[in-house]
């Protein structure tokens, strides 16, 4: 099994490659290769245990630990620690909404993949930015109007619960709900306003979600995908893994992958849409099989 990312970093091209292998009467995989190159210059190299540092000494890893989070460069190199700078801010999610239960008992500074801490990550974000409140709110506010606000009520002796207050246009009428009674979708648009708000006052965030239209309506993917994709205006970057018609239709053919796979023991391939040919509407192509086949 191989990965390989490539990507540009402070006009600087990075390529990262690790691949696993599972020998047989082994019990876990191990490390097969490894390697870092910077504008096509090598940082360093790794087969098996073995590790080579470009110009500099040779040394051993055990095969099952990833060398890049272990080694460091020779003073005043830095491209390993911008990478790893880099892979640490990354918000990969499949988020599931039920779990997000607005409970939290300390705050955090990583988003768990299926987005369980959500309220800690929350919390974290507007203890130490307090300017993220306003965008989160605009955003909120242009998807479910009647948002008024939202607070953290201390819940046991350590723990807290978001609770969400709503209001109509009369002042008289308020609703007040916890944070795990609101609808799958309703969360989904809640953690789309941590992400901007995150990317609004903070580093710029690189986020890829899988299917993140999955709880919403219809109406409303084309509003929630453009919110995301707006990131890009703040050189934050959003990737989505979809199926859904309306998802696919906010994206340009030049910024679309399709990924495609023999089989489960086969890697992905991943090829742009340019690469292909077909005639007329992408989503009637993808309906005929003109493209995936």
């Amino acid at each position: 099994m191989r990965f390989e990312v490539d990507l540009t970093l402070s006009d600087r091209r990075f390529k990262y490659a690790i691949s696993f292998e599972w020998p047989e009467n082994f019990q876990e995989a191990r490390i097969l290769d490894e390697s870092l190159s910077v504008d096509g210059q090598s940082i360093f190299t790794r087969h098996h245990a073995q590790t080579q540092l470009s110009g500099g000494p040779a040394f051993g890893i055990d095969w099952h630990i990833v060398a890049l989070p272990v080694i460091n460069e020779r003073p005043g190199e830095q491209a390993i620690q911008d990478i790893k700078t880099f892979f640490a801010s990354m918000i990969l999610i499949a988020p599931i909404p039920v779990k997000m239960t607005g409970f939290s008992e300390g705050s955090s500074s990583e988003l768990q993949l299926d987005a369980a801490n959500y309220a800690s990550c929350l919390r974290n974000l507007l203890e130490k930015k307090p300017a993220a409140y306003h965008p989160f709110d605009s955003y909120i506010k242009t998807v479910i109007p009647d948002f008024s606000s939202i607070e953290n009520v201390e819940r046991g002796e350590s723990g807290t619960q978001l609770v969400i207050k709503f209001e109509s246009l009369n002042p008289q009428r308020s609703l007040t709900v916890e944070f795990k009674a609101l609808s799958d979708g309703e969360k989904c648009f809640f953690l789309s306003a941590y992400l901007i708000a995150t990317n609004t006052v903070g580093w710029p965030v690189f986020c890829m979600w899988d299917e993140p239209d999955n709880h919403l309506s219809l109406s409303e993917v084309g509003q929630f995908i453009t919110g995301l994709r707006k990131m890009t205006n703040r050189s934050g970057q959003f990737i989505a893994t979809t199926h859904h018609p309306e998802t696919i239709r906010k994206f340009s053919d030049e910024t679309t992958f399709v990924l495609m796979r023999k089989s489960h023991l086969d890697p992905a391939d991943v090829r742009p849409l340019a690469d292909f040919t077909y005639s007329g509407d992408l989503i009637n192509a993808l309906i005929r099989d003109e493209i995936i086949g």
